[in-house]
């Protein structure tokens, strides 16, 4: 277990890991395979799912039982498939990939097998199946107006020749095409599937290859207009920076403003950067400057402040969070003494603030990619194409991008499309600012600017050849590094095998198997007893052990004299009073091995050691004997002098002494004072001085550790027993911070830490979670520091690991662990894994205690595993699915090409600094394709992929929002999408009140059974409540444990998203009308548009089930988030089903776990109508089944099989399917009609828009006739 606070259970599962049990013995546990083989393994397991040469890996014969166990763990966790085979020695284990699973056979039950065991007698080859056989799979149910309204629109449109023939089976036009020759009916043979990928064309392409001469002379005027514009704007933009330098110098507060400017690190390199950057050859700078340089706030004002650059320059700053661009902007701005929006100004999402004087910008990477697209700011439409005449970003003369060490997608994407334009634009800076990033990498990946734009100025003149004297200076230089050093304070670093020795928590552990050194130390300390002569003392000789039982080590001599193991008086144990011993030796290891007679801590040993009375203790010993041999030992020859042999105190008083020295001058290098660490000097043990190589020792408290646990799972009493280590030998009340991996570790220890004296008492300790989910208001606590003599801990995530400065923090315990999301393109899904951080996460955990002073940082995690964990964060391209960013690629023209093509999307993206996996980019081109968004042949847009580019959110997401105006609920289907697209609004509540949280949300969902429903209901009453003021507001968010401000920014956003549908030429979603004619409270037509956009995001299950399967066949349950996943939602139970019936889901986000597959964003489809009409390829096929035994005339009875890309599998009676066919056909139609022209959007011919309203009949009538709960 990971939580071992009770003190019975942690002793008793002590005791089993520390039997004789040898490494792969029956009964030994997985995490003690050695730590080399771990790391091995996991690095061999990622080469095969990498490899496609390799299928499987066999492992070698020689593995333990438990080595075999743990490569079983470590092939789950990776989605690969582990079998073991053989006997004896020779049994091995073969790892091998998971091909893709579901189909046909998934959804009827296997009747395959179903027909070959229905009875003893075989059946005959030509023989009929029976109705009985199929009875596992599902019928449709349409109810009763359904029918009336299916029946009156085929009365009132009756199909074509083509939609008759398609509506008894697939692909039959085809056949009746070949019939008629060149097809009298005029049947297409892209309708012979039912899919809407088929019937959207791609938008032609209006380019020209050879401009005719009125396109040149256009092009042309065009050019000559916008020279004059732009030389305008210069003589404007020189007079207002004039006009603001003059301002910013009469200030008052100019001095003081340049007084605090000049502290910095930065300030004395502006002339520097300034010199650089006036020099055409350096069109790239990397500036690196560690956390707390200036350069942030400096650089783009040393660029604006100087008198050759300053007057023309227009420069814009992207930083990755919009708090972060706002937060700079101002600060720039009161810098300059003025307010945000003169010459400094900001634009991030749903903000800005800026005006025409503005000549620095700072934006997210977000908005900086929109005016990448080439008709932003130069005006012209697409009809004049006229090679190379694109000028992006043709306003700016400055691009500084900072902190891209985070490396996130939209900053990875935006380095990959600068290539291209700094080989066009010789006039563009660029300016790259990280605080860890390795320079040298990126020196390499822009060292090429130079070359492509010669090579570029080459082929336009009609020589494609590179000379290397056409090559010169200006293209090989490497850009220009600068390296601002930062104004951090020392922090010391101590790793695992430092902690151990500190805490004794391994040592404690094993009693059985003491060690003569502590033997000796713990039976000095109990001959001493607490010194008359100094209280110090005692606190010393504690100080680096948490437990009490340890002295500090290295200079201090911890021997005792040998005749105290040499006399023969009776001894007796103050710890449980056992007497009787024989010699001394014999009471020293009684002593080492004591645990008080049981059921007693440590602690209240330590306080019975302390208790004692040293004379009493003494009484009846030989002194003399025992001075004598005393004199002996003193290890610096000091001279005793005329001691009296008969006093008693004498002996004791040249030991203390003596002791005491020692401590003195170990307290005098370790910066100690009383005992306590002054927060300055080092860290009170001689282990802060020490080689990367851990000793003898260390190595075996290390394998003895991860014998008894698994060091890849947080230790909660190791890292308390560090704490209390912390809180006894620290000086002062400085905060610590632990980083966990996420919620349920936080609330765990905060748990542990209120059952645990002292940290219990509320007056000397406040403990503060600091986690993204949780209300800002509370956040902003741990910023404030507590009373003098209260000690602050704080349990964050990696959010604590950037952007933020708590200045109080001396202590950091970095459990080396986060809770990492990845995308797996072998497994097309995302994955949420516990995983060890990067070597810079470590050292900005690590800076976090050296922001304001000096501090001390303990990672929990060997020097071993530091050297194996990654260098640096990887890149978001390689971490996230890619279907926005290729949507992207072809919205703002950087890829134009087709799949294989040298401009395409493949080749684009692999010029990243760090490509994405071919196979991510695959899959994000073939759910595009699925989606209707992209033609598959030559990956052009079609109308809905336009669409879909234009909407800031998730490809799928956006497809529910627009089809949602076809359905009639665009308000409402808006509103949802912006929920799932955001911060879940839901705040985590304390572990105490979880149970209350999860109530305020079942009673949310209105019994909807839907996330997306629940977050529709929560905004609902967010609008009606907030008119009632701020007060009412606060009080309904804290009842309902909902996060205020997350609440209130995806209320904004939903404007947001409302515009850009208008920009599209959609109606405006709040607007009444016919996109809303089904209003934003009926269940079956919110379903059918979360059905319509997620698809195929859908999982079932049946009767008896517990879990449900998804398309790719994998077994999935609702995640901890989910409001279907609270113990009394029906969901979160067995399936109650009927045996003929499924149970469908639909989900946002399918995410792999440590154990399986989890859902987010649920919601339960009542009827699989949406799924037939809406969603992916429908087939219709005719099935026959043998007379029944009931039926008098003998006949075969007729019915149809509706399948849904080969997956969903439904028997359905014949007429009844060829309608929903029919239907189908007429709704494709239909969409592709609106998503092509969305300001006609009413204009539909007649049998289409009755289709429409019959769509809104079979969906209310279908989820009526459903099966109620």
């Amino acid at each position: 277990p990971r939580s071992r606070s009770n003190p019975q259970q942690h002793s008793s599962y002590r005791t089993r890991t520390t039997s004789s049990a040898k490494d792969g013995e029956k009964g030994a546990s997985a995490h003690t395979v050695s730590e080399e083989y771990r790391i091995q393994l996991t690095q061999v397991l990622l080469n095969l799912r990498e490899t496609d040469a390799q299928d499987s890996i066999t492992m070698p014969a020689d593995l333990t039982n438990t080595q075999r166990k743990f490569v079983h763990e470590l092939s789950r966790q990776m989605g690969l498939k582990s079998k073991s085979y053989g006997k004896g020695e020779g049994r091995k284990v073969l790892v091998s990939k998971i091909a893709g699973g579901g189909g046909l056979s998934t959804m009827m039950g296997s009747v395959e097998n179903n027909n070959n065991n229905n009875g003893s007698k075989k059946k005959e080859k030509d023989a009929l199946p029976t109705e009985a056989e199929y009875q596992q799979v599902p019928r449709i149910n349409v109810g009763k107006m359904g029918e009336e309204a299916l029946k009156r629109h085929l009365a009132k449109f009756p199909p074509s020749t083509k939609e008759e023939a398609e509506s008894r089976e697939t692909g039959s036009s085809l056949l009746l095409l070949k019939q008629n020759g060149d097809g009298d009916v005029g049947i297409d043979t892209a309708g012979a599937l039912l899919t809407l990928n088929n019937l959207i064309v791609p938008p032609a392409d209006t380019s020209n290859n050879n401009p005719s001469a009125s396109a040149v002379q256009a092009h042309n005027n065009w050019q000559q207009k916008q020279k004059a514009k732009h030389e305008r704007m210069i003589q404007q933009r020189i007079q207002s920076h004039t006009q603001a330098q003059q301002q910013t110098k009469s200030h008052s507060k100019y001095t003081q403003m340049m007084k605090q400017r000049g502290s910095l690190p930065a300030f004395g390199y502006a002339q520097d950067i300034c010199n650089i950057l006036r020099d055409r050859k350096n069109q790239v700078v990397i500036l690196t400057g560690d956390t707390g340089c200036g350069k942030s706030t400096q650089v783009p004002q040393f660029i604006l402040d100087d008198p050759h650059i300053g007057p023309t320059c227009n420069i814009i700053v992207t930083q990755p969070r919009r708090i972060s661009a706002i937060s700079v902007a101002e600060r720039i701005a009161s810098e300059r003494c003025e307010s945000a929006g003169q010459s400094v100004g900001y634009a991030v999402r749903l903000e800005g603030c800026s005006s025409k004087k503005t000549q620095l910008l700072f934006c997210t990477p977000g908005v900086l990619m929109n005016k990448l697209h080439p008709d932003d700011g130069n005006g012209r439409s697409d009809d004049i194409r006229v090679e190379g005449s694109v000028n992006r970003l043709s306003e700016y003369t400055h691009l500084i991008m900072d902190e891209i060490h985070e490396r996130d997608k939209n900053t990875e994407f935006l380095m990959i499309a600068l290539q291209d334009l700094l080989a066009e634009r010789e006039d563009l800076k660029l300016i790259l600012m990280s605080a860890t990033m390795p320079t040298r990498d990126l020196a390499e990946y822009w060292c090429g600017v130079g070359r492509r734009r010669v090579q570029l100025q080459k082929e336009r003149q009609g020589n494609e050849s590179l000379d290397d004297d056409d090559w010169g200076d200006d293209g090989a230089a490497m850009p220009v590094e600068i390296n601002i050093p930062g104004r951090t304070f020392p922090v010391q670093e101590f790793f695992m095998e430092d902690v151990l020795s500190m805490t004794g928590f391994v040592g404690e552990a094993h009693r059985e198997a003491p060690d003569m050194a502590q033997i000796e130390s713990d039976l000095l300390s109990l001959l001493s007893g607490p010194p008359k002569t100094s209280s110090a003392s005692s606190s010393a000789k504690s100080i680096v052990s948490g437990n009490g039982k340890k002295r500090a080590q290295g200079t201090i001599d911890s021997s005792p004299p040998s005749s105290l193991f040499q006399l023969e008086n009776t001894l007796t144990c103050v710890m449980c009073n056992q007497s009787g011993f024989q010699c001394a030796e014999e009471f020293g290891t009684h002593v080492a091995l004591c645990d008080g007679g049981g059921n007693v801590s440590m602690l209240e040993l330590e306080d019975r050691v302390k208790s004692v009375d040293v004379s009493s203790l003494m009484m009846g010993f030989d002194v003399a004997a025992a001075t004598a041999a005393a004199s002996s030992s003193v290890s610096d020859g000091k001279d005793i002098g005329d001691d009296n042999g008969d006093d008693e105190e004498g002996l004791l008083d040249i030991i203390v002494e003596d002791d005491m020295e020692d401590y003195d001058d170990e307290e005098e290098k370790c910066g100690l004072i009383g005992g306590k660490w002054d927060g300055e000097s080092p860290f009170g043990t001689d282990v802060a001085v020490r080689s990367n190589k851990p000793t003898l020792s260390e190595e075996e408290m290390l394998s003895r550790y991860q014998t008894m646990y698994d060091d890849e799972e947080i230790n909660y009493d190791l890292t308390l027993a560090l704490v209390r280590c912390i809180n006894k030998s620290s000086y002062g009340d400085g905060a610590i911070l632990v980083f966990f991996s996420g919620w349920a570790d936080i609330s765990e220890f905060s748990m542990l830490l209120e059952s645990t004296p002292p940290f219990n008492d509320r007056s000397s300790f406040v403990v503060y979670p600091l986690h993204s989910g949780i209300p800002s208001k509370d956040q902003r606590q741990v910023f404030i520091r507590p009373p003098n003599g209260v000690r602050k801990i704080i349990l964050a995530t990696n959010i604590a690991e950037t952007s933020l400065t708590i200045e109080d923090v001396a202590f950091v315990i970095d459990t080396g662990r986060a809770k990492e999301k990845s995308y797996d393109p072998h497994l097309k899904t995302s994955t949420l894994q516990e995983a060890w951080i990067s070597q810079a996460s470590a050292k900005q955990r690590k800076g976090r205690a050296g922001r304001c002073k000096a501090g001390v940082c303990f990672h929990l995690f060997s020097r071993r595993r530091h050297a194996s964990m990654k260098p640096f964060v990887e890149s978001e391209l390689i971490r996230t699915p890619l279907e926005e960013i290729c949507l992207q690629c072809k919205r703002l023209q950087l890829a134009p090409g087709g799949p294989d093509d040298p401009d395409g999307i493949p080749a684009f993206l692999s010029k990243a600094m760090t490509p994405p996996h071919s196979k991510s980019i695959l899959n994000a081109l073939e759910l595009l394709v699925e989606l209707g968004a992209m033609d598959e042949e030559t990956n052009e847009l079609t109308d809905l992929g336009v669409c879909l580019s234009a909407l800031s959110l998730e490809p799928r997401v956006g497809k529910m929002v627009i089809m949602s105006q076809l359905i009639g609920c665009a308000k409402a289907s808006s509103s949802m999408a912006v929920a799932m697209s955001s911060k879940s609004p839901f705040a985590i509540p304390p572990p105490s009140m979880r149970k209350s949280s999860d109530m305020a949300r079942v009673r949310l969902s209105e019994n909807s059974e839907s996330d997306q429903i629940t977050s529709l209901n929560v905004l609902r009453n967010r609008d009606v409540i907030s008119k009632r003021g701020m007060g009412a507001m606060g009080g309904w968010c804290r009842q309902n444990f909902l996060n205020f401000s997350s609440l209130n920014m995806i209320s904004d956003l939903r404007r947001n998203v409302s515009r850009e549908l208008e920009g599209l030429g959609f109606p405006p979603c709040s607007q009444q009308g016919y996109h809303n004619r089904n209003g934003d409270f009926n269940p079956a037509f919110l379903q059918a548009s979360i059905c319509a956009g997620l698809y195929p995001n859908v999982a079932y299950r049946r009767q008896g089930d517990v879990n449900f399967s998804t398309m790719t066949n994998r077994k999935a349950k609702m995640h901890m988030s989910s409001v279907n996943a609270v113990k009394s939602q029906p969901l979160s139970m067995k399936c109650q089903v009927a045996k003929n019936a499924v149970e469908f889901v639909v989900f946002g986000e399918l995410v792999k776990g440590k154990a399986m597959f989890t859902m987010q964003n649920t919601t339960h489809l009542v009827s699989p109508l949406p799924l037939l009409l809406l969603c992916g390829q429908l087939h219709i096929r005719p099935i026959q089944f043998a007379p029944s035994a009931e039926s008098s005339a003998g006949t075969t009875i007729e019915k149809a099989i509706l399948s849904l890309d080969d997956w969903l599998v439904f028997l359905c009676e014949p007429q009844m399917a060829s309608a929903l066919v029919v239907l189908r056909q007429r709704l494709d139609s239909a969409f592709s009609r609106i998503t092509s022209d969305p300001y006609n959007f009413t204009d539909l011919p007649a049998e289409e828009k009755d289709a429409v309203d019959t769509l809104s009949t079979v969906l209310s009538s279908s989820h009526k006739a459903a099966p109620k709960r």
